[in-house]
């Protein structure tokens, strides 16, 4: 008798092989031993550790490619049990065919078929179908309790960046946050502020070690998790939903909704320029050519033995002047608006008018949010009615009520941040201006860069015009100037060769200064 050829096969996935003892090595030893048994003869051997749901998995692929180049030679196909083979009973019927035009014929050494006897079909179909219902069964069983969990407020699945798994005071599975807690919050803050595109914040804080590539970066920023909520998807009848998490936020829910109003186009986003500035042009940006009105840059030119800088026109107007003489002046205009008391007084007025401004802009973008509350609600209220009159279906309704809930949530929180801001302490902001401008030489001098050009844009709104060593502006209504054109105790501090009669044009009338002008 012609002893018969057999490829080996056996399979098993994580879950089986920890639950059900389906080992490898079991599997393996039992159809040894079967093969010797029975005198057949073993050509290929392949181990499978893959789940069984198609046959899309490695090891049987390259099965099947063996049979190929060797096909007249193997007549079986030999596995333990038929849910080793499949848990797929179309995908399985259409297999068992593709092999027995191979040659092959597919056989369970536990659960043993006579393909001749066409009864024997019950019996393939039921041990096909059995592992199938199995699956499906555990499958339903797992994502009802991942549903009950999530609605429960537990978050299911991987730690994201930022948190890692840990347990609650009743030990139950939790995540907490990470030592990554610091930049998931830097994050969300530097989004919030309007003044980076996505790919830039990524990079940026990928420099200081926050490895993230662009879809876990977008996703992060996406992430209710980190506003202490758990996302429950929609499933059947069911609308998806935010539930509250047992686990700690990270940010503030107000922090979250405000970048997604930011990702998805309800806030501008403007980009900063790019920082190319110098520490010897501080006045680069800020200076406007007294011949063509145009603004005016900075440059170095190399001398015989060192570089100097100069402010300049690119217009053909031929503007060109000494950086350090121009920087110099403006310190001493800033000297002279130090010295000055009536400053204080000056800085009580506007400091009065910019918190009366802002507390009227704070009112208006509450009135809005209350609108937008109040439009909400109204259309939940007819969104019910139609619902309840039979004008709208149950599963059009879901939807409707789900999104508008979410809105409502959204303003809400928006409304309470605020409403809940208190307005800092007038008093406190007086005397940190009195300080401010009665240091704002020393201050200016002794800052960075990016901080002695933030000074200059929040104190002179004109661009500045520096013309026969004075500066001017347009205008003759800023404040600052014609503080300093005022000042008395400038002539005491001899810190510059330039007398107090050259530190401003006469185009600006010290008798024309109005306290509540505008800065």
């Amino acid at each position: 008798m012609k002893s018969r050829k057999a490829i080996v096969y056996i399979r098993v996935s994580t879950d089986e092989q920890a639950e059900k003892g389906h080992s490898l090595a079991h599997q393996e030893e039992t159809l040894r031993r079967y093969c010797t048994t029975n005198h057949i003869e073993i050509v290929a051997f392949f181990k499978e550790d893959y789940s069984a749901k198609t046959f899309e998995r490695p090891q049987f692929k390259k099965l099947l490619e063996f049979q190929r180049k060797n096909k007249g030679i193997v007549d079986l196909l030999l596995f333990l049990k038929w849910d080793r083979f499949s848990r797929n009973a179309p995908e399985a019927y259409t297999m068992i065919a593709r092999l027995q035009k191979l040659g092959v014929e597919p056989q369970a050494i536990e659960q043993p078929l006579n393909m001749e006897i066409p009864e024997q079909k019950f019996l393939l179909a039921l041990y096909l179908t059995a592992p199938e219902v199995e699956n499906d069964r555990r499958s339903l069983n797992v994502l009802a309790g991942m549903r009950k969990a999530m609605k429960e407020g537990r978050y299911m699945g991987s730690a994201p960046y930022g948190y890692k798994h840990g347990r609650t005071e009743n030990n139950k599975p939790t995540i907490v946050p990470s030592d990554e807690q610091e930049m998931v919050l830097q994050s969300f803050e530097m989004m919030a502020t309007g003044s980076y595109q996505l790919e830039e914040l990524r990079r940026k804080l990928n420099k200081t070690g926050m490895r993230l590539g662009r879809a876990c970066f977008w996703s992060m920023l996406r992430n209710p998790t980190y506003m202490g909520k758990v996302f429950v998807p929609a499933y059947k009848g069911e609308p998806a939903c935010l539930v509250k998490a047992v686990h700690e936020a990270i940010i503030p829910e107000a922090l979250f909704y405000e970048v997604q109003d930011i990702l998805e186009g309800r806030k501008n986003n403007e980009r900063p320029k790019a920082n190319r500035q110098k520490e010897e042009l501080p006045l680069r940006g800020f200076l406007q050519c007294s011949k063509c009105g145009r603004p005016l840059t900075g440059s170095a030119s190399k001398g015989s033995t060192a570089r100097y800088y100069y402010y300049h026109c690119n217009f053909g107007c031929k503007e060109r002047f000494r950086a350090d003489k121009a920087n110099e002046v403006f310190y001493d205009v800033l000297r002279a608006v130090s010295s000055n008391d009536k400053v204080f007084r000056s800085l009580e007025l506007i400091l009065g008018s910019e918190n009366k401004e802002a507390n009227s802009s704070r009112a208006e973008e509450l009135a809005e949010l209350k609108k937008k509350l109040e439009t909400c609600e109204q259309r939940m209220e007819r969104a019910q009615t139609l619902m309840l009159d039979g004008q709208m279906d149950f599963m059009e309704y879901q939807p409707i009520k789900s999104r508008l809930q979410e809105d409502i949530h959204r303003i809400q929180i928006k409304i309470e941040a605020i409403a809940g801001s208190k307005t800092k302490d007038e008093i406190a902001v007086m005397e940190y201006g009195f300080h401010f401008l009665q240091h704002m030489d020393k201050l200016f001098t002794t800052a960075a860069l990016d901080v002695k050009r933030q000074i200059i844009s929040s104190t002179f709104p004109e661009k500045l015009i520096f013309e026969n060593n004075q500066y001017r502006t347009n205008s003759n209504n800023n404040v600052i100037l014609l503080i300093a054109a005022m000042g008395k105790g400038f002539e005491k501090k001899k810190e510059s060769k330039f007398s107090k009669n050259n530190l401003l044009s006469c185009r600006v009338v010290p008798t024309r200064i109005e306290l509540v002008s505008k800065v």
